[in-house]
């Protein structure tokens, strides 16, 4: 198992190193109540997490699994008091603002750059203070994750600062020689309720915070209010749409072979490959929109392990008609569409007819004829209110 969990430690931890860990947790512990008096809402939210110091190279900065906060201890002793908070607060917003579920299918540095940017953002204005070396913009100031990861450009050297935090805990891996692993780091793999259990208790330490506790901050109350009152936006609408549509049991005799690098035996899905149409409406309206929608489209459908996906692109006529397995599915990524005329949509549903997918997902604004028409399978219409999402 090439987890954290699953390796042996091969370096003895010294007297030294257990003295270090010892200090630095009586450290964070302090600057964690000081935090009570400088943002006491982050500081309430940061005592659902059990802090862990350890000496592990697999473990160079700090990271959650969303019950502990593991965090290197050397690496903390040579940050300011300042930068420990920030640290500290760092890791529960990570948890509070579920980034973890909140990925879905985009790309995983990517999305963790993104997540970095908007927690900072949001800390700089509760702390006033961001460490040199964190990932901060102003241009990103005020956006979620969602929004700067569409900005960012695939190569992090271009991006000013670096993570602060380690967010692949589970997928840490020990160098080969001269290792020091520490038995107390023994991260458990996050699961998508955890979001589900932090968003309880932001809700109800928001609650607690005005009654007694003062005013929120303005950027923290904008967050609150989103998860009290979220919206859910059409990459998530998208997948559980697709999730609906499989069919068939959990094999356990054929464990999935995109998590066994992990040390993770997962089941595979038995039955049928994911078997859907999508619909591209290359009127001028909409066109601009294509590469964003098909590079969210290429990152659900990798999640599952059999896809057949007949990518039908239109505007008054069928412009071009593509079938795509899961060996295929990179090509959406530089799909070419050229802008059309109107938009019809009778041509997409005539298509189908003789060969009819198990679900149909139309990209378009809406405007055009033949929508009202009823069709014998389930649609999701992706790109009206959605567009600018």
């Amino acid at each position: 198992m090439s987890s954290a969990a699953g390796l042996q430690p091969t370096g003895t931890l010294t007297e030294a190193d257990q003295a270090l860990k010892h200090r630095m947790l009586k450290q964070l512990e302090d600057e964690r109540l000081l935090l009570l008096t400088v943002q006491p809402f982050t500081a309430k939210l940061l005592m659902h997490l059990n802090l862990q110091p350890v000496v592990d190279d697999r473990l160079p900065t700090a990271g959650t699994d969303g019950e502990t906060l593991f965090f290197n201890a050397q690496f903390m002793a040579g940050r300011s008091a300042e930068d420990q908070r920030f640290i500290l607060a760092h890791e529960v917003w990570h948890c509070a603002l579920g980034h973890f579920r909140r990925q879905l299918g985009r790309d995983h540095d990517r999305w963790n750059r993104a997540t970095d940017y908007e927690i900072n953002q949001l800390l700089k204005e509760m702390l006033r203070h961001c460490p040199e070396d964190a990932l901060y913009a102003l241009k990103f100031e005020g956006q979620s994750a969602e929004t700067i990861y569409q900005q960012l450009e695939s190569d992090p050297g271009r991006n000013q600062g670096l993570p602060i935090d380690t967010h692949d805990i589970m997928g840490a891996h020990a160098q080969p020689a001269n290792t020091k692993l520490d038995p107390d780091f023994i991260p458990r793999t996050p699961k998508h309720a955890d979001a589900d259990r932090w968003r309880q208790r932001l809700i109800s330490t928001a609650q607690q915070s005005r009654s007694g506790f003062g005013d929120l901050p303005g950027a923290l109350q904008i967050v609150v209010n989103k998860i009290r009152n979220p919206t859910i936006d059409w990459r998530t609408r998208l997948l559980r749409f697709l999730q609906r549509t499989t069919q068939g049991g959990h094999d356990w005799s054929r464990p999935n072979r995109r998590h066994i690098h992990r040390g993770l035996y997962l089941p595979s899905r038995q039955g049928e490959a994911l078997n859907i149409a999508v619909a591209i409406d290359a009127s001028g309206s909409c066109v601009n929109q294509v590469p964003q929608f098909l590079s969210e489209l290429y990152g659900i459908l990798k999640r599952f392990d059999r896809v057949m996906v007949r990518v039908l692109t239109f505007d008054t006529e069928i412009r071009r008609d593509d079938t795509l397995t899961e060996q295929d599915l990179h090509q959406l990524q530089d799909w070419e569409v050229s802008a059309g005329g109107g938009t019809s949509f009778v041509p997409v549903f005539g298509a189908l007819e003789k060969e009819q997918p198990r679900a149909l997902v139309m990209f378009s604004d809406g405007i055009g004829c033949g929508h009202e028409r009823i069709i014998p399978f389930p649609l999701i219409w992706i790109g009206r209110e959605e567009r600018n999402s």
